[in-house]
């Protein structure tokens, strides 16, 4: 009786140890899955300090850094609220579409106040990036360009983080998922 005994607590014990080896393994998969999904920050653009590394190796002044740190600085406090903004808006277009009787005239309005203000934003982007380049020297401003071109080449620019993950991961070029990017048959590269 007592051999009989041991062999379901054996099989017990062997039932128990795989459970708590599938538990661990679940809990293995779902942390990797996590740690694998991007950083979304919501928002484009850069904080203080994010904007140094595209001027790093033009050799600027003291004076020349010192005034594009402060024009960064302010760019970053007019911009973030206008963001956020942004952020509130196209929650709330979600929020309109989402509900059963879909309110035409009220999605419209958030449609323009979103186009409104990106229009703003780009305005004040494009005179910040004008002001910057009138801080810098031809030669700055062409190593710069020359830098730039270069990463917009070779897919560094700041959207390729974001590649691949809109509607059905397509696209041309690296990290745009299964389109024709690098690698692809019959792609010269």
């Amino acid at each position: 009786m007592k051999q009989h005994l041991s062999y379901f607590n054996l099989f017990d014990m062997k039932t128990r140890i795989i459970k708590s080896a599938g538990v661990i393994l679940l809990a293995m998969l779902i942390t990797t899955a996590m740690n694998a999904q991007p950083n979304r920050q919501g928002g484009r653009g850069m904080g203080p300090g994010e904007g140094e590394r595209s001027f790093a190796r033009l050799d600027l002044t003291e004076a020349q850094s010192e005034e594009l740190t402060s024009l960064r600085t302010e760019q970053y406090k007019t911009m973030k609220p206008l963001r956020n903004l942004m952020v509130e808006l196209k929650a709330r277009e979600r929020t309109l579409l989402s509900e059963e009787s879909v309110d035409l005239k009220a999605v419209d309005k958030v449609i323009d106040q979103q186009t409104d203000l990106m229009n703003k934003m780009r305005k004040l982007q494009t005179k910040h990036q004008v002001t910057a380049k009138s801080i810098l020297t031809d030669e700055q401003v062409m190593k710069l360009e020359q830098r730039r071109e270069f990463a917009r080449k070779q897919g560094f620019h700041r959207h390729s983080a974001r590649m691949g993950q809109g509607r059905k991961g397509y696209g041309s070029g690296p990290a745009m998922g299964p389109g024709r990017g690098a690698g692809w048959p019959g792609r010269a590269i």
